[in-house]
């Protein structure tokens, strides 16, 4: 007779990881879907308060919101990797660390406000200063992100994303529905962003007061040195908005503000593996979570270019109205410009775990040469700044996945 031994805790580990990885995924997906909806639903909601000058305002001005918070996403990062390898003080240090990045980027753009108002063709110092005020929230929030994501607290991770991207968007509502102008709808999304940082601390109120002490740890030095590679992929995914502003007319820059949506869908919506993968991504010693990552978000962006490419007009006209119909056909462009940044992102959240960010790198690179074509000569309408941008992504995708992969099996974790 055969006797079939019970399976040993080895044996049932791997199905009881992949079902909790499942569920942490879930849980950011989740709160990223919601994250996203909402941030679309501000949009669609501005389309038919404000014009196309003031819509093209707002759109380059809160996409500004997050490119001056590049620093956001490297303290994330930094502060994920050392909760993960639980460093001391690391929780505490992510919120020391988030405070003092977000007071450095809100003086920063203060700083540069002038030249930011002429280059966005804005009437007042007031939104950019309004934007300014909001850097201190963020970086303070992506301090109790990072250590929310490195203790994979991934439940309440995704709550929060979605809490943040509720906030804003219902001030921004508030704003365009009172009437308020690009002024209040930028002060009105500024005070969500202090209201949901306060909001954030509750996640992290055991280590609220350790972060207060001045013995405590920051890596400020590390952020600031990781924001070239690990927050390239922000801004290379909203960089062309602001672009297309300075660069196009009032009108043109509110119809390419529409389409971008169905970019930023395609760049954001599979986000959440890179999020889930990350703390596997920093101690991992071989590369399964790398081509996890990159097969699922191959996936989805498939899925998502052809599903644009069938339903184009019907689309656009949910998003933007009968007034951008004859916009339809750029739906799949915008949606394969995001799509290729979201495998960029991988590539770079990669890196960024093995202490490298050659990735990042070439991000900033090919948005330079890209934002400098757009800049001289391919202007001349909403498609050229698009397709430029969107041979600037499809050239990092494929460079970054020929330099990432042959070096993974030297990758060996940064010991930080």
């Amino acid at each position: 007779m055969t006797t079939t031994m019970p399976p040993t805790d080895q044996e049932q580990a791997p199905p009881a990881r992949a079902r909790a990885t499942s569920l942490k995924a879930g849980a950011v997906a989740v709160g990223t879907l919601l994250a996203n909806v909402f941030a679309y639903g501000l949009f669609l909601i501005l389309n038919r308060q404000l014009g196309p000058d003031d819509l093209g305002a707002v759109a380059s001005l809160l996409n500004l919101v997050i490119i001056a918070g590049v620093a956001a996403l490297s303290t994330q990062l930094v502060s994920a990797w050392r909760v993960a390898h639980r460093r001391p003080d690391a929780h505490a240090s992510a919120l020391r660390t988030g405070a003092i990045v977000g007071l450095i980027v809100t003086l920063t753009v203060t700083a540069v406000s002038p030249v930011l108002v002429r280059a966005l063709h804005l009437d007042s110092y007031l939104p950019v200063l309004v934007v300014a005020a909001a850097m201190f929230p963020t970086c303070l929030t992506a301090g109790v992100q990072g250590s929310l994501q490195g203790s994979e607290r991934f439940v309440a991770l995704g709550s929060l994303y979605a809490i943040v991207s509720i906030a804003r968007t219902g001030g921004g509502i508030a704003a365009g529905w009172a009437g308020w102008g690009v002024s209040g709808v930028m002060a009105l999304t500024s005070l969500a962003a202090w209201l949901t940082a306060l909001g954030a601390l509750l996640f992290v109120r055991r280590d609220v007061a350790r972060a207060l002490s001045a013995d405590v740890p920051t890596q400020v030095r590390r952020v600031l040195a990781g924001m070239a590679g690990t927050s390239a992929l922000l801004v290379a995914s909203t960089i062309d908005t602001p672009v297309a502003r300075h660069v196009l007319s009032g009108a043109d820059s509110g119809a390419y503000a529409v389409l971008s949506l169905f970019a930023k869908a395609a760049f954001w919506g599979p986000a959440f593996l890179a999020t889930v993968l990350f703390p596997h991504m920093s101690r991992a010693k071989g590369t399964r979570p790398l081509f996890v990552a990159l097969g699922g978000t191959a996936a989805i962006v498939a899925v998502g270019v052809a599903f644009s490419a069938l339903l184009q007009s019907p689309l656009i006209r949910i998003v933007g109205g009968t007034a951008y119909t004859h916009l339809g056909t750029l739906v799949p462009v915008f949606t394969a410009l995001g799509g290729a940044w979201a495998l960029a992102q991988v590539l770079v959240f990669w890196g960024a775990a093995r202490g490298r960010h050659v990735v990042g790198y070439l991000v900033w690179a090919a948005v330079g040469v890209a934002t400098l074509a757009v800049v001289l000569w391919r202007h001349g309408s909403v498609a050229e700044v698009a397709t430029t941008f969107l041979a600037a992504s499809l050239v990092v995708a494929v460079v970054g996945l020929a330099v990432s992969v042959p070096r993974r099996a030297r990758n060996a974790p940064d010991p930080r």
